[in-house]
C-alpha cells in the first residue's frame, strides 16, 4: 500500500473515532482504533482462516478443504474478528438493541485490520440489503451504516440502492445451511448497472456465507470480476 495513501487513511480512521475505549470507557490516547492499547489484544481475533471463505480453520494453508473442493461465488473474505466477547456484544447492541452509532465503532476497528492486513481495495462497497419490512421495523440498516463509515475512513464509493431484498426471509440463525441457501435464492436483484471491476459486500457478521454467496453470483452475472467480503466477524 502507497505510504502516503496509508497515512491519509490513518487520518481518516482517527476522525471516526470515539474518545473512549468501547471496551474499558478510559480515554483513548492513540490513534489505533476505538479499543485502547490495553484492551486491543484481548479482542478475539481470528488466529488463521481461509481467505475463501474467511471460516477459522487449523490447518496451515490458506484454503479450507470445502472450498478447495467447491470455491464460492465469492473470491476473498476478510472477517478480523471471531463472534464472541466483546465483538459480539457490540454487533449485537448495533443489531438488536437501537444502538446504529456503534455502526462508527465496528466500522473503525474494521478499517483499522483492513489497512493493517493490507487488504485490496476494491472499486466499490456495496452493503447487504434488508427487506423493507424489517427495515421499518429496526429503522437502520446496520450493514449500510457499516459501509458508510467505511467509505468515509478508506476514500471508497458505495453502490447505495443498487441492490434490493425482494422479499421477506425466515433469519438465517434458525435454518441449516442447506435451508439457508435455499431460504436466499431469488431473494435479491440488482437495479441499478453496476461500473466497477471489484466489489466488496459488507456485512456485520459472516456465518455460512449464504448471503455473500448470492449477491455475489449477482454482481458476477452483472459485470463484477472480483469479489470480496468484509465483515467484523465470523462464526466460528
Amino acid at each position: 500500500m502507497n505510504f502516503t495513501l496509508y497515512n491519509m487513511r490513518r487520518q481518516a480512521l482517527n476522525w471516526l473515532l470515539p474518545k473512549r475505549c468501547f471496551q474499558c470507557a478510559k480515554p483513548l490516547d492513540d490513534d489505533r482504533g476505538p479499543i485502547c492499547k490495553t484492551c486491543h489484544p484481548e479482542l478475539p481475533f481470528q488466529d488463521h482462516y481461509c481467505t475463501r471463505c474467511g471460516q477459522n480453520f487449523s490447518a496451515n494453508t490458506d484454503y479450507c478443504g470445502h472450498c478447495i473442493k467447491t470455491p464460492p461465488a465469492f473470491d476473498y473474505c476478510f472477517c478480523p474478528f471471531k463472534y464472541e466477547s466483546t465483538i459480539k456484544e457490540l454487533i449485537c447492541k448495533l443489531k438488536y438493541r437501537e444502538h446504529p452509532e456503534l455502526a462508527k465503532v465496528g466500522a473503525s476497528l474494521l478499517a483499522r485490520e483492513l489497512i493493517d492486513n493490507n487488504i485490496d481495495s476494491p472499486d466499490a462497497l456495496i452493503a447487504v440489503p434488508m427487506h423493507v419490512s424489517r427495515l421499518r421495523t429496526r429503522g437502520y440498516n446496520h450493514s449500510a451504516l457499516i459501509a458508510q463509515n467505511l467509505s468515509k475512513t478508506l476514500n471508497i464509493p458505495t453502490l447505495d440502492n443498487a441492490l434490493t431484498k425482494l422479499r421477506k426471509t425466515t433469519p438465517q440463525a434458525r435454518l441449516s445451511l442447506k435451508q439457508r441457501r435455499k431460504n436466499l435464492k431469488g431473494s435479491f436483484e440488482l437495479k441499478k448497472i453496476i461500473n466497477a471491476k471489484s466489489v466488496a459486500i459488507i456485512d456485520d457478521v459472516v456465518t455460512t456465507g449464504s448471503t455473500a454467496e448470492e449477491i455475489a453470483k449477482i454482481l458476477k452475472k452483472n459485470g463484477v470480476d472480483y469479489v470480496q467480503v468484509w465483515g467484523i466477524a465470523h462464526t466460528l
